[in-house]
C-alpha cells in the first residue's frame, strides 16, 4: 500500500506541520480488514520517498492518490502494472476523477471504502475482482 507524495510535501518544512498534526489514515484503516496471515507493507511518501525500482512485485498495490500526489500515483500505477501486478485506487482523487483513475488502475474505489474493502478482498481472493466499487 502506498500513499504518494507531491515532491513538495516531503520537505522537511512542510511534513511537521500538515502530517504530524492530521496523519493519513486511509491505508491503514484498510489495512485493518485484511486476515492475520495477509503481509502488508504501507509505504507513505510524505515520510520517505519511495524507490519503485527496489520494490518486489506484490500480489496486489493499492495506491491512494490525493489530486495534488495524482501524476505521482498513476506513475507508481503504471509501473506495476506493467510488472504485471494488479493495482487497486481509491480516495477523494478517484472519487472526483474516477474515469481518470481507472486508465491507471485494474480496480477503482469511489467514496468510502470501508463497506467496499471486503468485497473487494473476497473477489480478488476468488480470482474474480471487479472492475469498480462504488459506496
Amino acid at each position: 500500500m502506498i500513499l504518494p507524495a507531491l515532491t513538495e510535501a516531503t520537505s522537511p518544512l512542510f511534513r511537521p506541520v500538515k502530517y504530524s498534526l492530521f496523519p493519513p489514515l486511509g491505508l491503514a484503516t484498510l489495512a485493518g480488514y485484511l486476515d492475520p496471515d495477509d503481509e502488508v507493507t504501507l509505504l507513505d511518501e510524505h515520510v520517505e520517498r519511495v524507490d519503485i525500482e527496489a520494490l518486489d512485485s506484490p500480489d496486489l498495490l493499492v495506491v491512494q492518490p490525493y489530486i495534488t500526489s495524482a501524476r505521482r500515483s498513476y506513475e507508481i500505477a503504471d509501473h506495476f502494472r506493467a510488472r504485471g501486478v494488479h493495482v487497486a485506487m481509491g480516495g477523494l482523487h478517484v472519487t472526483s476523477l474516477p474515469d481518470e483513475a481507472a486508465a491507471h488502475a485494474d480496480t477503482i474505489f469511489t467514496g468510502p471504502g470501508e463497506d467496499t474493502w471486503p468485497l473487494f478482498l473476497k473477489e480478488f481472493r476468488d480470482g474474480v475482482p471487479g472492475r469498480r466499487y462504488d459506496s
